[in-house]
């Protein structure tokens, strides 16, 4: 069997519509993967979460975030 690839929405009922040139058999087992198209958690959110989390959450962390690696040797060194 050729494999499909395709994107489809939903139906109101729940189910999934399959492509016209597809044509299973009641009962026969067919392998199924399913992603959704709306990334919201992709690399630039995974970061954005993070530091909201190490800016407002985490007590110890306050101050925290990206950019302490860069200026972790300020209040040190007063330049």
């Amino acid at each position: 069997m050729t494999p499909f690839r395709y994107k489809a929405r939903i139906l109101p009922d729940g189910h999934l519509p399959v492509p016209e040139e597809f044509h299973p058999k009641a009962g026969q087992e067919v392998e199924v993967s399913i992603s959704s198209t709306e990334d919201t958690n992709g690399d630039a959110e995974a970061l954005r979460r993070a530091d909201h989390l190490l800016n407002r959450w985490t007590g110890i962390g306050r101050g925290s975030g990206t950019g302490v690696a860069g200026n972790h040797d300020d209040p040190l060194y007063r330049s």
